[in-house]
């Protein structure tokens, strides 16, 4: 998985009752060429003091403007996440995936935050996990108790069009999961039917994560969440 920019755990496909984290190296390109050198220093000064924006065009302009140096940094950030993973013993039992500078794992454990003088900063932390192809699907629960899904890989046009559709589903499934209410059976059972029996909102029919035919692309998708939720609570006591 190092030498990966980006990287999906085929072991841990989804996760329920975890402390999932995401963490992101600060800065990543330009702490990568202070580290190794990849920059001269006044190079490093002007682009320090650039607007975050304006700092990754330019930092996109070496890099086509010069291979090696495009290939040395790369090298650099993958050289510098196997450390900050071999620091906090994280492996393929505990990392979900790797996405270029930042890497989402599931961890209860202190973690150390500087790896040579490059900090890791702790963005986001969440309840659940689940991957459907290379769409990333994270539950987590606010102080009121109510249920939300963050998603990566997935364009922010379809998370806004499914925001009241499958967004809606994927939510309620999980939180049944994650309460472990063998509900969750009956739910999807009537869900499944209303939508073969085009009983619910338009909304609801258009393709999730996926360019495919109109209401049958989420016949994928229910598949993948009914063999989990078969497969959880069969392993409930």
């Amino acid at each position: 998985m190092h030498d990966k920019m980006m990287w999906f755990n085929e072991k841990i496909p989804y996760i329920f009752h975890a402390n999932i984290v995401e963490w992101d190296m600060a800065k990543a390109s330009l702490s990568v060429c202070e580290r190794f050198g990849l920059l001269d220093s006044k190079e490093i000064a002007r682009m320090k003091a650039l607007p975050k924006l304006e700092r990754e065009v330019a930092m996109g302009m070496h890099q086509r403007g010069n291979k090696e140096f495009s290939n040395q940094l790369l090298s650099g950030i993958r050289e510098i996440r196997r450390k900050f993973l071999e620091a906090n013993e994280l492996d393929e039992s505990n990392v979900l995936s790797l996405h270029n500078d930042a890497i989402i794992f599931n961890s209860r454990k202190r973690i150390i935050s500087e790896i040579d003088g490059i900090k890791f900063h702790h963005d986001n932390t969440w309840d659940a996990y689940i991957r459907y192809d290379r769409a990333e699907i994270f539950y987590k629960v606010d102080e009121l108790g109510n249920g939300s899904l963050d998603f990566k890989n997935v364009g922010k046009d379809k998370v806004q069009e499914h925001t009241f559709g499958l967004n809606r589903y994927m939510t309620k499934v999980i939180g049944y999961i994650e309460n472990y209410d063998k509900d969750v059976l009956k739910y999807m059972r009537k869900f499944q039917q209303q939508y073969l029996q085009d009983k619910l909102p338009e909304y609801y029919y258009s393709s999730f994560a996926k360019i495919g035919d109109f209401k049958t692309t989420n016949f994928e998708l229910f598949a993948l969440m009914a063999n989990i939720v078969i497969r959880e609570v069969n392993s409930w006591k």
